[in-house]
């Protein structure tokens, strides 16, 4: 690898720390905002890809099941969560995102990071762009392989 694409290399890793970095401070900013803790955040995004039950919030939280069950306690009385028994197996239960929750309240305080990064995106063209989505999808793999 030549020095100089070497040095790009650690300057693109160096940004996903300090990226990271800033990430975990702005969900604490949110958690703060909306009241709840950064544990109960992470909860919150998760939910945002769907529903999910609470052993499976609990193993991508890191927390027991019993942490989870007040976690989901604390987040369905402050309006952000339901709790809906799943169709397919009645034994099972899913926690759901209030969706009209989560648009008054969570989404405007990431509406203008998002437009920010909107506004920084526009500036590519459309080959840059399905470059950067793949390498974003191949670091999403990168971690997914590590984490299973």
């Amino acid at each position: 690898m030549s020095t100089r694409k070497g040095e790009l290399v650690d300057a693109v890793l160096a940004g996903f720390g300090r990226t990271a970095e800033r990430a975990l401070r702005m969900n604490q900013v949110a958690a703060a905002e909306l009241g709840v803790n950064a544990s109960d955040m992470q909860c919150l995004q998760l939910l945002q890809q769907g529903p999910r039950p609470a052993g499976e919030l609990a193993a991508l939280t890191g927390l027991t099941t019993a942490s989870m069950t007040g976690m989901i306690d604390r987040l369905e009385k402050a309006g952000f969560v339901t709790r809906v028994r799943d169709e397919t197996d009645r034994r099972r239960v899913l926690v759901h995102l209030r969706l009209e929750r989560a648009t008054a309240d969570i989404a405007p305080i990431y509406h203008p990071l998002l437009g920010r990064w909107r506004g920084a995106l526009a500036d590519y063209s459309e080959p840059e762009l399905t470059l950067i989505a793949d390498f974003l999808a191949r670091i999403e793999r990168g971690f997914d392989d590590e984490l299973s």
